[in-house]
């Protein structure tokens, strides 16, 4: 999915006034999540995160379909938020949490964790 694909889908799930500008500041909080939280816990994790800036409509999101309903309720989540509607933003993030769990867990279960070497952390004993 592309970042225009994702704003147009928003947009039509959740009618709003935001600008490009605000939902790509959305987009690259939970996109930076995902770099940080899921893929750089891989052995062979993703590059470094590079975040969404006008002009990317075209660039693909990290996490691929089926799981890209992570963006669609982060996304309708923050602008449930900052439109005041607390009731809709709970539902909306339950949702979003949801789709987090589901995603890292299908990730986790296709790819191995780094390996930490503890060799020489570990003070010996007297």
């Amino acid at each position: 999915m592309t970042v225009k694909e994702l704003f147009n889908l928003v947009d039509q799930i959740r009618p709003n006034a935001f600008t490009e500008r605000e939902k790509l500041h959305f987009l690259n909080t939970i996109e930076g999540k995902v770099y940080r939280e899921i893929l750089e816990k891989a052995e062979k994790g993703a590059e470094e995160f590079l975040p969404f800036r006008e002009g990317d409509e075209e660039r693909e999101l990290a996490v691929p379909v089926p799981y890209t309903d992570i963006y669609i309720y982060y996304l309708a989540a923050m602008i449930d938020f900052y439109n005041g509607d607390a009731g809709r933003y709970n539902d909306t993030m339950v949702l979003s949490n949801t789709a987090w769990d589901d995603y890292a867990a299908y990730y986790r279960e296709k790819h191995r964790p780094k390996q930490t070497n503890l060799f020489g952390m570990i003070p010996e004993r007297s």
